[in-house]
């Protein structure tokens, strides 16, 4: 028999641990996580590349039920965040809801419930879905003439071949983004020499990093409120001066740009280098690196910047634009993820047979980040304009699993079957969204990663991040379909 659950989350990763938590702190245990591999982690299982790490301070990229006072470095390292992914799982007793090795292929409603297939699983059924794959999963690769015909090894940051020793090889860099600000520093020395092919240059800040002293993990172990204190600092700091920075015109953002150039100036010795580093769009537009030795290693006699355009790839090496080989034995793809391409490997089908797919061909777009008309009872964890260019997703998580429950509660309370958001209030919300967009510096034609062909940024969240907390506060029962 077909196994039902009152809720599947699908995805292991930060957002499906925080959501399979609050289920049982809420006393719902009729439910099952949906992972396709054998751990918990999500992207900080899959990304496994040298220098790793994250790029919001440890105490703020935690989750706020479960502080952690042990973290060692004031910027976590990849590993140690999937480590702690598997410490809150444990503690919470997650096991027996988890299901690894399911990957999940088709998700269907019909007959007034959620049918998922697993590939080479058991087909289950849910009144509730809940997404947890996130807005990045699969890796974007390089379109690139030739690729496929280099004889040397190439791979993407996402999927690091840790077999490939880089000691004494050529290696190349594709890109220029939060991956490869990361890789840069963590091969330079060890390689022969490094590439890195610019397509358009990074703003890149400094970091300001540094190992956590024993005296301080001492203290926040041994007084918890006190490190629930500076968590709070942290969050107000960040997201008061974080937002009021990418407002389009702002002191604050002339102030930013100010601290960004100032850092390239230190960094960088060679002022011909320095301008070819020096981006040509407000700092925001697209996704702001964090960084104290990105920079500063392109003053290495072994590491060089190429800015004119790939033309093609060639058995032995890159040739650029102007009709230079680059001899590589080694290509990496630093050129992120493709966004939202949930429905590239999940087939979700709501109502009347309409596909997300579909759905999103020409616009995507969301009612309060978390769902979508036509698809009920279906909830999305950091759906889109749901991410911010300034602090922790974590805490945009937390606000939407609350959100969820609170869904719950009320279909509970009001003995309603579905919650299916109705499509005027979809409208007004994203016309909202995207009036008050631009005001900001991300939705300022640098042709982003998060915005469409139209600069329709789907990505981002145009305000501070306590508004999103207080606009996610409260379930509005006449919001949805059910009730007009």
């Amino acid at each position: 028999m077909t196994q039902h659950f009152r809720v599947a989350v699908l995805g292991a990763g930060m957002s499906g641990i925080c959501m399979g938590v609050q289920l049982k702190k809420a006393g719902v245990n009729d439910f099952v996580i949906l992972e396709k591999a054998d751990s918990v982690g999500g992207t900080w299982r899959e990304n496994t590349y040298p220098g790793v790490a994250c790029d919001v301070p440890s105490h703020l990229y935690s989750f706020s039920f479960d502080l952690n006072p042990n973290w060692s470095h004031s910027y976590s390292s990849g590993g140690e965040i999937w480590g702690y992914c598997e410490e809150v799982s444990q503690k919470h007793d997650l096991k027996p809801h988890l299901r690894f090795g399911s990957a999940v292929e088709n998700v269907k409603f019909a007959d007034g419930c959620w049918t998922v297939d697993v590939a080479g699983g058991p087909t289950l059924t849910a009144d509730i879905v809940v997404s947890g794959l996130g807005g990045l999963h699969l890796p974007n690769h390089a379109d690139i003439e030739g690729l496929n015909t280099f004889e040397g090894a190439k791979f993407h940051t996402a999927q690091w071949d840790h077999e490939h020793d880089l000691k004494g090889r050529r290696v190349g860099i594709i890109g220029t983004g939060a991956s490869a600000v990361q890789v840069l520093p963590a091969i330079a020395d060890n390689v022969k020499q490094v590439t890195v092919f610019q397509r358009s240059a990074a703003w890149v800040f400094p970091r300001v990093a540094s190992d956590i002293p024993d005296s301080r993990r001492s203290l926040f172990n041994s007084f918890p409120p006190l490190m629930r204190l500076y968590r709070w600092f942290l969050f107000a700091l960040m997201d008061l001066l974080g937002v009021l920075s990418l407002r389009r015109n702002s002191f604050l953002s002339g102030r930013l740009k100010k601290v960004g150039l100032d850092h390239l100036e230190e960094s960088v010795s060679d002022p011909e280098l320095r301008e070819k580093l020096t981006p040509d769009y407000t700092p925001g537009c697209k996704r702001r690196c964090i960084a104290d030795d990105y920079w500063s290693t392109f003053n290495r006699d072994n590491v060089h910047l190429v800015t004119e355009a790939i033309d093609h790839v060639e058995p032995g090496g890159i040739r650029d634009a102007s009709g230079t080989l680059h001899e590589l034995d080694t290509i990496i793809e630093a050129t992120g993820f493709c966004p939202f391409d949930i429905t590239d490997y999940v087939n979700i089908e709501g109502r009347d047979g309409r596909t997300l797919r579909d759905v999103w061909k020409d616009k995507i777009e969301t009612f309060r980040t978390i769902m979508v008309p036509g698809f009920p009872n279906f909830f999305l964890l950091l759906g889109p304009n749901s991410a911010t260019g300034h602090t922790s997703a974590l805490i945009m998580i937390e606000s939407q699993v609350q959100y969820i429950l609170k869904c719950l509660k009320l279909m509970e309370r009001e003995n309603m079957s579905h919650l299916d958001p109705a499509p005027d209030f979809v409208a007004k919300y994203n016309a909202r969204l995207q009036r008050d967009m631009k005001g900001m510096v991300f939705s300022g034609g640098c042709n982003a990663w998060y915005t469409d062909a139209h600069d329709r940024n789907f990505t981002l969240w145009p305000y501070s991040a306590y508004r999103f907390l207080a606009e996610l506060m409260s379930v509005k029962k006449t919001e949805f379909l059910q009730n007009r």
